[in-house]
């Protein structure tokens, strides 16, 4: 394989986060095909929350904490997985430069 430059590389104009060449744009598509929702603690963004801090939706409140710990759990499993799989296809790969 003949010397590549970076460039050769580089994400087109308007294209956001493009998936390395290593990777050939769509290897881990199928892993990266769920939605992943962060919560901020701090509300910043946040819609109110039905029952709110004056009283009531405490229960409901609880769920929601619940949810989304199970949605950070789930995240954080999807991204070690996403680790795991980046850290085999870079052993399998040599890097030739």
């Amino acid at each position: 394989m003949a010397g590549v430059a970076f460039e050769e590389f580089s994400a087109p104009p308007g294209s956001e986060l493009a998936l390395p060449p290593l990777f050939g744009g769509n290897i881990l598509e199928s892993e990266l095909e769920t939605e992943v929702e962060f919560v901020d603690g701090a509300g910043l963004g946040a819609e109110p929350r039905p029952g709110g801090r004056d009283g009531g939706g405490d229960e409901e409140e609880e769920e929601e904490e619940e949810e989304g710990r199970r949605r950070r759990e789930a995240a954080r499993r999807k991204l070690q997985a996403l680790g795991r799989r980046c850290r085999e296809i870079e052993q399998a790969t040599p890097l030739r430069i």
